[in-house]
């Protein structure tokens, strides 16, 4: 924290940035205040369209009370501001927040906003895989589904087939590619990103997300036999709560196993 004094009383600021909801967890930082009598200026804050970001500023020591700030902004169309200090970027453009002892107007700190535009990226669709050896797995995880089947200690019954998704296969072959280029096996990416975060940055939007990973296979029909001679990995192919598939493999020479396999499994 940050504090300066002012003529009328010591404001400090705290910028709490939460993402695209004030509920969010955060993650605090300090702003750069510029010195002068009775005014400041905050170090500009950069969002994007939608963006929420919380701005909480302290009178002398403490959280500001309800009624002892008053919140303006100088474009509301760029950026709206709640007299709780909650600002909101509507559109790309600039604007100042300013927020004013109610007592004495000319004690401020103003927050400079810079709203950039966003750009979405539609997620892949389509059923059809993407080659065949991925046609292949798809094939072969679809047959298994339709037999009965022990797991481990776990009965299953046949169930329906697995529907591809073009989502889930963008997200597995990412993962396998980065397996087979960084010469690692795991199913939590070296950037620290699990599979369903991996999934979920893939466009796919699920209520029940699982993953199967496989290396040193050097066919579709060894790496399926594999999976379904494993406990945890015969499971997700043979679980009935799991409706759609991407499939993904990369080989590499230079790397430890050479074949790389990973599938996503999903529901919406």
């Amino acid at each position: 924290m940050i504090r300066l004094p002012l003529a009328a009383a010591t404001l400090a600021l705290i910028l709490s940035a939460c993402g695209q909801g004030v509920t969010s967890p955060s993650a605090e930082s300090s702003g750069t205040l510029a010195t002068m009598t009775g005014q400041a200026t905050a170090g500009t804050t950069t969002l994007s369209v939608g963006q929420t970001r919380q701005f909480t500023v302290t009178v002398g020591g403490q959280p500001a009370q309800p009624g002892q700030l008053t919140w303006t902004t100088s474009r509301a169309t760029v950026a709206t501001v709640t007299q709780t200090g909650v600002v909101t970027a509507k559109a790309a453009g600039t604007a100042t927040v300013r927020a004013a002892l109610t007592s004495s107007p000319t004690s401020f700190i103003d927050f400079p906003i810079v709203v950039q535009a966003t750009t979405t990226t539609p997620p892949p669709t389509g059923t059809t895989p993407s080659s065949a050896f991925v046609q292949r797995v798809l094939e072969l995880t679809n047959a298994a589904r339709a037999q009965a089947r022990t797991c481990g200690t776990t009965s299953y019954a046949a169930t329906t087939p697995l529907t591809y998704n073009a989502a889930l296969e963008k997200a597995a072959q990412a993962h396998a590619a980065d397996m087979a280029a960084k010469n690692y096996f795991s199913h939590t990416s070296q950037d620290g990103r699990t599979f369903s975060q991996r999934v979920t940055a893939a466009g796919y939007t699920w209520t029940r997300v699982a993953e199967n990973i496989a290396a040193g296979q050097t066919t579709p029909e060894s790496v399926v036999a594999g999976w379904l001679q494993s406990a945890g990995h015969c499971a997700n192919i043979m679980s009935p709560a799991l409706k759609e598939l991407g499939v993904g493999y990369a080989y590499t020479s230079t790397s430890t196993y050479k074949h790389y396999w990973v599938q996503d499994f999903g529901t919406r």
